[in-house]
């Protein structure tokens, strides 16, 4: 029985999920949707939201933590989302784009804007969703708008004001963005945007665990410090539960060393808090989220 139609040459069934988080950690979907095109995404949403069935979207897996039981809410993934084209100085890139390459292609070309974000994993329709940054900047610096498949059926264009844009966040309604236009600057010297992002990886490289599966920055910066400081003066960096470790290089980050469980770095995670708000009375705000296997009612978004 083709219970989607159509909609059944993009469906996948019992997909490991592990692979396509940057913790390689989590269980099998039990619908995982690939749709090819924006106006197949916004017809698979509608498809869903008819059957009241929620969703999570899963780009390139930064930022959260699957549970590793199999996952009966269907998961969107939209890799295959990868048109790019250029018109003067604005970038149309399709959600499903791997960052780093996008950042690394638009440098190399003389067009700069991204090289400030060098080192950021995920892909573009994530990378937008969280607002996501660093030091040196955020993608909305450079957003023009952003379209978006909603669960009503329509493709929707919201301009950067539109959009939200605060500390890793958006106000996008539920959905799945598409497609999202950025406004670069032609730069004469290619050379000195490419040097600058390596700089800049070469600094991250340096402070942060990058070679080792993490899930990125574990809690966003309390006031007047920084995540990762206050790990270290709680004494926490280090620590070990099961396969995962408070990094070691790191205090922010969470990595796994082999065959780490979402038990252990949940566990990990709510050690930290814990004793951040007994002990120093900060209490802290994830940066990644926690996606249980029992079935939910709203959708959720993983870059």
């Amino acid at each position: 029985m083709h219970f989607f139609g159509d909609l059944e040459d993009i469906l996948e069934r019992d997909r490991p999920l592990a692979p396509l988080t940057t913790w390689r950690i989590g269980g099998p979907a039990e619908m995982f949707f690939s749709p090819r095109t924006p106006e197949e995404t916004a017809l698979l949403l509608r498809s869903l939201s008819e059957r009241g069935l929620a969703f999570r979207v899963l780009g390139g897996g930064a930022n959260v933590l699957l549970d590793d039981r199999p996952h009966g809410v269907p998961y969107i993934h939209p890799g295959r989302l990868t048109a790019l084209r250029r018109e003067g100085d604005l970038w149309h890139v399709g959600a499903g784009i791997p960052f780093p390459r996008l950042v690394a292609d638009a440098s190399r070309e003389g067009w700069g804007g991204l090289e400030v974000l060098a080192g950021i994993p995920g892909q573009m329709g994530g990378i937008c969703r969280m607002n996501a940054g660093g030091r040196h900047g955020e993608i909305r610096d450079v957003v023009e708008r952003v379209c978006m498949a909603l669960p009503s059926g329509e493709l929707r264009w919201f301009d950067a004001e539109e959009v939200g844009f605060a500390y890793r966040r958006t106000d996008l309604p539920p959905g799945v963005i598409t497609e999202v236009v950025l406004r670069l600057r032609w730069s004469p010297d290619p050379a000195a945007l490419t040097q600058r992002m390596g700089e800049i990886l070469k600094a991250k490289s340096a402070s942060q665990p990058l070679r080792t599966p993490s899930g990125g920055c574990v809690f966003a910066n309390p006031e007047a410090l920084s995540a990762g400081r206050l790990v270290e003066e709680l004494g926490l960096k280090g620590r070990r539960r099961g396969g995962a470790r408070i990094s070691p290089q790191h205090g922010n980050f969470i990595v796994n060393e082999g065959g780490a469980s979402f038990e252990d770095v949940l566990g990990l995670i709510e050690e930290v808090e814990k004793q951040a708000l007994q002990r120093r009375g900060i209490r802290l705000r994830r940066e990644v989220s926690i996606w249980r296997a029992e079935p939910i009612r709203s959708d959720e978004d993983g870059v």
